[in-house]
């Protein structure tokens, strides 16, 4: 499975422009920079309900920015 790839397709889900997600590179902060803070918080559901993770405010864990940062958190579930 290409979690990159279908996390980028939860972003179109969520209304994110298909120029803006095909142009995306994994590193990228995705909050203020490619969705708003209402897109950003739709996309958390979208991933939070499609892998089964759980993405909180947890201060003893790294902030979520960018889709290597989700990758990783998906990756660590399994």
């Amino acid at each position: 499975m290409d979690i990159i790839a279908e996390l980028k397709n939860l972003m179109l889900k969520v209304g994110v422009e298909e120029s803006v997600v095909s142009e995306l590179t994994p590193y990228l902060p995705l909050a203020g920079h490619v969705m708003d803070s209402m897109g950003y918080t739709a996309f958390i559901v979208a991933v939070e309900e499609r892998f089964g993770v759980t993405i909180a405010d947890d201060p003893d864990k790294p902030f979520i920015r960018s889709l290597n940062d989700f990758k990783k958190l998906i990756e660590e579930k399994d």
